[in-house]
C-alpha cells in the first residue's frame, strides 16, 4: 500500500508556499534573493499584550459596617456578670450599675470604682461614665479603648501602663497616672479639666503634654526627667510640683496661676526659677 493511498481523494492536494531557495539561488542575483527571502520569511509571533496588574477591589468598609462589626463584639450581659464575679460582685450589682442600650452598649449613670480589683481590661461596648471612673492598683489591667468617655474624673494611678494608647477619648475632670511606668504622653488631651498628676513615672521629656490644665500639675519624682521646655506656652491653674527631678532650668513663658514647688536641695532649679520670677517654695 503506497503512502498516499490513504489520504482522501475527494481532499485537493496542499499548495505549496513560498519559492524554493535553490530556484531563488540560481535566477536571482545574491541582493534580490536575500531582500525576497526577508520579504517571504514568517513574521515574528506577536507577543501577547501583558496583564496589567488589577486593582485588587475595594473592600474597605462604610462606617455603618465598621460599627456593625464593633457591635457584634460587645460584651454581652453574660460576660458582663463573668467579669464582674471575678473580682466578687454578681449579676445583681451588674444590672445596678451598667445600663444597656439597645445597641449592645452600656452607659454607667454615675461613679465606677475598680479600686484594687486585679481586673484586667474593662468591658468592651461600655461607652461612658457619667460620673468617677477610679481604676487605681490593677497591675495587669491593659486600657482597651473603653469607655469613651469619663464625665468627671479619671483615676488610673500605681497600675502598669506603659502607654496612654486606650485610654478614655474624653475626660471631663482631673486624671491621675501617679507611678504608672509611662515613658510617653501620646494619647493625653490637650485640655485638662481639673488637676494632672503625672509624678513617679519614667518620663525623660515631656512631649505631647497639654496645652492647658485647670488645675495643679504634679510632676515630682520622675528620675529621668532631664527637660522641662515644652513646658513653655502652657497654662496652669494651679499650682506646679517639680520635687525631685533631675532638670536644672525651666523654661520662660510658663503661665502659672499658683507657685512651683520644689525640693530644697535642687537648688539649680531654684535659681533658675526665681531668676525668670516664677514664685517658688520650697520643703
Amino acid at each position: 500500500m503506497s503512502p498516499n493511498s490513504l489520504e482522501n481523494p475527494f481532499h485537493p492536494p496542499e499548495q505549496q508556499t513560498g519559492i524554493p531557495s535553490k530556484l531563488t539561488e540560481v535566477f536571482l542575483d545574491p541582493a534580490t534573493n536575500t531582500a525576497l527571502t526577508e520579504a517571504l520569511g514568517e513574521d515574528e509571533p506577536s507577543k501577547s499584550e501583558p496583564q496589567q496588574d488589577l486593582l485588587p477591589a475595594d473592600i474597605s468598609m462604610t462606617g455603618e459596617e465598621q460599627r456593625e462589626v464593633e457591635k457584634e463584639s460587645y460584651w454581652t450581659r453574660e460576660q458582663y456578670i463573668e467579669w464582674a464575679e471575678s473580682f466578687g460582685k454578681d449579676e445583681n450589682w451588674v444590672d445596678g450599675t451598667f445600663e444597656f442600650q439597645k445597641d449592645g452598649t452600656t452607659v454607667v449613670w454615675g461613679n465606677l470604682n475598680l479600686l484594687s480589683t486585679e481586673i484586667k481590661q474593662l468591658p468592651v461596648g461600655l461607652m461612658e461614665v457619667k460620673g468617677k471612673l477610679i481604676i487605681d492598683i490593677n497591675p495587669s489591667l491593659k486600657l482597651n479603648g473603653y469607655p469613651k468617655k469619663v464625665s468627671g474624673y479619671f483615676g488610673c494611678s500605681y497600675n502598669n501602663i506603659l502607654s496612654l494608647e486606650g485610654m478614655p477619648e474624653e475626660v471631663g475632670g482631673g486624671i491621675s497616672f501617679e507611678e504608672s511606668n509611662l515613658t510617653s504622653l501620646v494619647g493625653l488631651p490637650k485640655i485638662i479639666n481639673n488637676n494632672l498628676n503625672l509624678s513617679w513615672n519614667k518620663f525623660v521629656t515631656l512631649d505631647d503634654f497639654p496645652r492647658e490644665i485647670h488645675g495643679d500639675v504634679r510632676l515630682s519624682d520622675n528620675e529621668n526627667l532631664v527637660s522641662l521646655d515644652v513646658l513653655s506656652g502652657v497654662k496652669i491653674g494651679g499650682d506646679l510640683w517639680l520635687k525631685s527631678i533631675p532638670a536644672t532650668t525651666i523654661p520662660e513663658g510658663i503661665e502659672i496661676v499658683g507657685v512651683i514647688y520644689i525640693h530644697e536641695h535642687q537648688t539649680d532649679l531654684i535659681a533658675d526659677a526665681k531668676r525668670k520670677g516664677y514664685r517658688v517654695i520650697l520643703f
